[in-house]
């Protein structure tokens, strides 16, 4: 210690404070980070467009009214689905209560559809049947299912729908701030990267800003695509409520085969209603909108810089949802994205 010099001490020092500040920010922000986090993964991928409207505002618009206009839009976009999931969920759960009051009341004998169900119906109708044709058996069957248990989960589901609803406040908040002082942050971050890990890191954080949007693209506009084809298809075949459909179809789009089964269900239920030429065009269209999608598309959007193939895209998707939930759908890509460009950069540098 007596052979360190006070600038050389200073140094340390100031080293040390500066990391023990960063721990006790990220302690403090810790709630928050989640929402923070979706926040700058937005506003990276839609700056372009950002931009683009800003530049067809009037040239004497402050920027505070540009970044809110546009952060209400965001909002709108993100809202409106949630809203309407929860409103069709209050729809499902009234129309469950009525059938298991008719059922208890009446007995709900299997409908006659579910005995065409391919391979599984006659089974399916007999276990039906024993467990909910009569009102003493479907009595039996349901007793858990009561009034108070329908209310415990409604009230649960309530509580996440809140939770989800101010996670997305505090990231449209912090959403508007980084519009508003979008570009002074870049500048800044750049020269923080640039003075901490040279060139080398500036090229490394312009290429992980191009992942984080081709990311963003492939997973969000691709699966938004497949779920708008497939509503469409669904229309077409004369299923209930396409629009539902071929919105939970996109939403499970983005995660690696979660979409087919719910077309595969659709199949299933077409078969049953005698439609089968329907059906068997469902699964074929289905599964070829998702191969095309899959294969082509999406590795062309999220790795295109990097060419990264479907391989990764999968492992980089999975492994991500896995270690950082819904985030890391987007999170899990983008950093397998990085991790080779870096190790080609490492490669090809003699």
């Amino acid at each position: 210690m007596t052979s360190m010099t006070p600038t050389t001490y200073q140094k340390t020092a100031r080293i040390i404070a500066s990391v023990l500040f960063v721990l006790l920010g990220f302690w403090i922000l810790h709630g928050f980070l989640v929402a923070m986090a979706w926040a700058f993964l937005i506003a990276i991928a839609t700056w372009p467009f950002y931009s683009w409207a800003r530049l067809k505002l009037p040239r004497k618009t402050p920027s505070w009214v540009s970044s809110l206009l546009f952060t209400l839009l965001v909002g709108a976009l993100l809202f409106g689905p949630l809203i309407y999931g929860v409103f069709k969920a209050g729809q499902e759960a009234m129309v469950l209560g009525q059938f298991i009051a008719h059922a208890q009341r009446e007995g709900a004998p299997a409908p006659e559809w579910l005995q065409h169900i391919p391979f599984i119906g006659n089974w399916l109708t007999i276990r039906w049947n024993s467990n909910l044709a009569t009102p003493e058996a479907a009595s039996k069957t349901l007793a858990h299912i009561d009034s108070a248990f329908l209310f415990r989960w409604g009230k649960t589901i309530g509580f996440q729908v809140i939770h989800r609803m101010e996670v997305l406040a505090f990231t449209l908040l912090t959403l508007f701030f980084l519009y508003r002082d979008g570009r002074i942050l870049g500048k800044k971050s750049l020269c923080l990267i640039r003075k901490l890990l040279g060139t080398a890191g500036e090229r490394y954080a312009l290429h992980l800003v191009s992942v984080i949007r081709g990311t963003v693209n492939g997973l969000i506009l691709v699966s938004l695509g497949e779920g708008i084809l497939l509503g469409i298809a669904y229309a077409i075949v004369g299923l209930p409520d396409p629009v539902t459909l071929g919105g939970i179809t996109g939403i499970l789009a983005m995660i690696p085969f979660a979409a087919p089964p719910v077309f595969c269900t659709a199949a299933l239920f077409l078969i049953a209603q005698g439609m089968i030429i329907q059906a068997i065009g469902i699964v074929i269209f289905g599964f070829s909108v998702l191969f095309i999608a899959d294969h082509f598309i999406r590795p062309v959007l999220i790795g295109g810089a990097v060419n990264l193939p479907f391989y990764w895209v999968l492992l980089g998707t999975l492994g991500g949802l896995s270690t950082f939930g819904l985030l890391g759908l987007f999170a899990g890509p983008t950093i397998i994205a990085a991790l080779l460009v870096a190790w080609k950069d490492f490669v090809d540098t003699p």
